[in-house]
C-alpha cells in the first residue's frame, strides 16, 4: 500500500512540475509561439528534415495535429512543406533559416526559466531523470 502512495506523490509532483514550468515558460514567451510549435522547431533543428508522421511520432502527437502546427508556422515562415518525389503522399517539414534564428532567440531568452528549475541538481541527477524519463515513455509505447 505504501509503494502505491509513493507513485501517487510522484506524479502528482511531476505533474505540479510540468504546470508550473508551462507557466513560467509562457511568461517569457512573447513572440506567438506555443511551447509545443518551440518543440517542433527543436526537433527539426535537431534531426533535419522529417517526414509529418516521424515528426508526430516522436511528439506524441497526431499526424493531423502536426500538420495544423505546421501549417500555422508556415505562414510565419518557420517551416517549409515538401513532398517526396517519389512518393507524393509522403510529406516533409524542414525548419527555415528564420525558424532557426526564432529557435536560437526562445532557446536564449528561456535560458534563466530552464536554469531555475533545474540549477539545483547536479548534472548526474539530470541524466537519471532523463534516462528514468526515456525508459517510462519507451514502456508506455510498447
Amino acid at each position: 500500500m505504501a509503494y502505491n502512495t509513493e507513485l501517487l506523490d510522484v506524479a502528482g509532483l511531476f505533474r505540479t512540475l510540468i504546470k508550473n514550468m508551462t507557466q513560467e515558460w509562457n511568461k517569457h514567451m512573447s513572440y506567438g509561439l506555443s511551447y509545443t510549435q518551440f518543440k517542433v522547431l527543436f526537433k527539426l533543428h535537431s534531426c533535419g528534415s522529417l517526414k509529418v508522421s516521424e515528426l508526430a511520432e516522436s511528439l506524441g502527437l497526431t499526424s493531423g495535429a502536426i500538420t495544423g502546427i505546421s501549417d500555422k508556422m508556415i505562414a510565419e515562415g518557420y517551416v517549409e512543406r515538401s513532398r517526396a518525389e517519389d512518393d507524393r503522399r509522403v510529406v516533409y517539414i524542414e525548419i527555415t533559416s528564420k525558424g532557426e534564428q526564432m529557435l536560437d532567440r526562445v532557446l536564449n531568452d528561456q535560458k534563466d526559466t530552464m536554469t531555475a528549475f533545474f540549477d539545483r541538481l547536479p548534472a548526474e541527477d539530470i541524466q537519471h531523470l532523463k534516462r528514468i524519463f526515456a525508459k517510462m515513455l519507451e514502456r508506455i509505447n510498447e
